[in-house]
């Protein structure tokens, strides 16, 4: 495990989230969270703007010479339409990150901090505990088969350019 700052071009949001299940590409993941979590996703775009970044950085795993986001694929997807709006799923929401990015102020991120692991065990681990936690043995945590899900590609979290990750006070 180690910690780099990644272009953030060069970050996947993962089409194959075990949110959704596999996709065909970044593209429709990115559809798939905003036609599922619309407000969700609205109001994460805005505090990030508010922050000036990210908390904490996404988990990610190079594959070839990308890297595909295993935990913090709602924060890179509202990162990566706040850097392209026309890659958002409809005219409006084009509109919305458009306005938003005008409210963003200083030199936009185009690289954040990215937690980069090597091993899928352990993704797989990391995901486990953050995803469930207190919550070992609901349904929701541990899916219909009641068996950990195995996470074939993943979420993310990351920073700004000037300060990859921000730190919480406290």
């Amino acid at each position: 495990m180690s910690y780099r700052v990644i272009q953030l071009d060069d970050m996947l949001v993962n089409r194959a989230n075990d949110r959704h299940g596999e996709l065909e590409n970044e593209t429709a993941a990115i559809g798939w969270l905003f036609s599922h979590h619309l407000g969700q996703m609205r109001k994460l775009a805005e505090d990030i703007v508010r922050s000036k970044g990210l908390y904490e950085p996404p988990l990610v795993y190079q594959e070839g010479s990308h890297f595909v986001v295993y935990d913090g694929n709602r924060r890179t997807t509202c990162l990566k339409l706040l850097a392209d709006s026309k890659r958002a799923p409809n005219a409006e929401l084009r509109e919305f990150f458009v306005n938003l990015r005008v409210e963003w102020t200083g030199a936009f991120p185009d690289r954040i901090m990215c937690r980069v692991e090597t091993d899928r065990d352990e993704i797989d681990e990391i995901l486990y505990r953050r995803h469930t936690g207190s919550q070992v043995g609901s349904a929701r945590a541990l899916g219909t088969t009641g068996r950990r899900p195995r996470s074939s590609t993943g979420p993310a979290k990351g920073g700004s350019s000037t300060s990859p990750t921000r730190s919480r006070p406290g």
